[in-house]
């Protein structure tokens, strides 16, 4: 069994080594054609126009006999030409099936580049990763998240394999920490970078290297309560400490089990609740009693604070909605009023 990292290697190889066969080969037709052409144009008193078309015509073996010779010298430039069409126009077919396949395995292998702009790139491995992508396109097809496509980058492809991701997701496999593989990814025109790696230190080191090369926004999950700062220095928009949550809600689930159940269904579209951040430019000045009956009778959802440096929960009645504030709502997950 040959190891995998070596097929990547040799495939690269190919693949280059390839391309230049290809203009090689592609430059050697043209230039035979014209040179048929030429000779042609000359032996048989007709214009280059006509004289090329015959060449090409007569170097692809397709002979419509529109334009046939009519001089000794004729017939034997077109013997010529066709000797020698069939070798080259049969060498450039198999050098672009070769191409084609090359580009196809490379694909399957999560080799690829991909050149979206303004996409979500996902990176790591773990369960994370299928709900995080599974989370994203509920939220696209609600008009609750732009747009865009997704490309997930695994660190190797038994983490893909264990994966069950849509088609419609683009998938590369390759080290995160690695400067080609986020070239890949062009995390360079991405809008959003979302770290889930199950080692904090490669974390930071992402974190780094996708600042240093993107002015997307990265989100990165962290695992250890020190890392956080590490993170947040490195230059993560935001840090989810994810095994101190859940091991909040393990505490809560022995004592108030029903709040377990509550926030399970706030923080996930698929739950009966949603949990939204609404713009509230509407509602600044108004009473906070006054914009909760507002928004019950406009789409359903129930006011349940405001965030400005922070989110601010039940706060008094007579609160007035802070001038760029967001509103924070419990809506229902079916609804797709904002």
């Amino acid at each position: 069994m040959i190891p995998t990292p070596l097929v990547r290697a040799l495939l690269k190889v190919k693949l280059k080594a390839g391309k230049n066969r290809l203009l090689q080969i592609a430059a050697a037709v043209l230039l035979l054609a014209v040179l048929f052409a030429a000779l042609f144009m000359y032996f048989e008193n007709v214009d280059f126009y006509t004289a090329f078309y015959w060449a090409v015509i007569t170097m692809a073996t397709i002979g419509y006999g529109d334009v046939t010779p009519q001089t000794g010298a004729g017939r034997a430039v077109a013997m010529v030409a066709a000797v020698a069409g069939i070798s080259t126009f049969t060498a450039l077919v198999s050098v672009l099936a070769e191409y084609f396949i090359s580009s196809s395995i490379r694909r399957m292998m999560g080799m690829h580049r991909v050149k979206y702009s303004g996409h979500y790139v996902v990176i790591g491995q773990g369960s994370s990763i299928e709900s995080c992508v599974n989370e994203l396109l509920l939220a696209m097809s609600r008009g609750e998240a732009q747009m865009r496509p997704i490309v997930v980058v695994f660190p190797s492809d038994d983490e893909r394999k264990k994966a069950e991701l849509p088609e419609e997701v683009e998938v590369l496999i390759g080290d995160p920490t690695n400067g080609e593989t986020l070239e890949r990814a062009h995390v360079r025109g991405a809008s959003h970078v979302i770290l889930a790696l199950e080692d904090d230190s490669k974390s930071v080191f992402a974190t780094l290297m996708v600042k240093r090369m993107s002015k997307a926004r990265v989100l990165v999950e962290a695992l250890k309560a020190e890392s956080v700062e590490l993170l947040k220095q490195a230059g993560a928009d935001r840090v989810i400490l994810s095994r101190s949550f859940a091991g909040r809600l393990l505490a809560s689930s022995v004592f108030e089990p029903e709040v377990v159940d509550v926030v399970d269904d706030l923080t996930t579209a698929l739950g009966h609740y949603d949990i939204a951040v609404l713009d509230g430019d509407g509602f600044w000045g108004m009473h906070y009693l006054d914009a909760m009956k507002r928004l019950q009778d406009e789409c359903g959802c129930f006011l349940i604070g405001y965030y400005l440096d922070g989110p601010v929960l039940a706060p008094p009645l007579d609160t007035a909605i802070p001038e760029n504030s967001r509103l924070i709502v419990v809506k229902p997950a079916v609804s797709t009023g904002k």
